[in-house]
């Protein structure tokens, strides 16, 4: 069965509530006044723990609940924020994301990491899967953002 995702909106501003909404199975507390656009990503970012979300292309499978990726049905080995920005690119293909909607995704308080965490895990998606697989699994588009570009093969 789908999970319904609990996001509670709330004036109130102290600390006290948030904890009660979030231990009574609330998913997020989001304080007025809030960024629409935050609160949408936010929302996605929700939905991407509930539900069957995964992702089968060509030989590469996404598995997000278990974290897990298989290629060929080889396992390999990118787990937390690397494995979160793939999936998310995933399910976004070949639509140009940007770092913001990275970060606003994946990131609980984007605000409090710098950009290059990014660049940072997509380092390490190519390091840990896309050399050692001879495959290209996200493309950088200057200026923009990035975008998953699966199935590609490296030159």
């Amino acid at each position: 069965t789908p999970k319904t995702v609990v996001v509670v909106l709330s004036a109130r501003d102290d600390n006290e509530s948030e904890i009660e909404a979030l231990r009574s199975g609330a998913d997020d507390y989001i304080r007025k006044p809030f960024d629409f656009d935050v609160l949408i990503a936010r929302i996605e970012a929700r939905l991407r723990f509930g539900g069957s979300n995964i992702i089968e292309i060509d030989d590469l499978i996404i598995n997000p609940e278990e974290e897990k990726i298989t290629y060929k049905e080889v396992d390999i080995e990118l787990k937390g924020k690397p494995f979160e920005v793939l999936t998310h690119l995933a399910r976004h293909r070949d639509q140009i994301v940007s770092k913001e909607q990275l970060l606003d995704a994946i990131w609980e308080e984007p605000e409090l990491v710098t950009p290059n965490v990014i660049e940072v895990a997509i380092n390490q998606i190519r390091q840990k899967m896309d050399k050692p697989l001879g495959i290209t699994t996200i493309e950088t588009v200057r200026r923009r953002g990035y975008r998953f570009c699966f199935p590609k093969e490296m030159n």
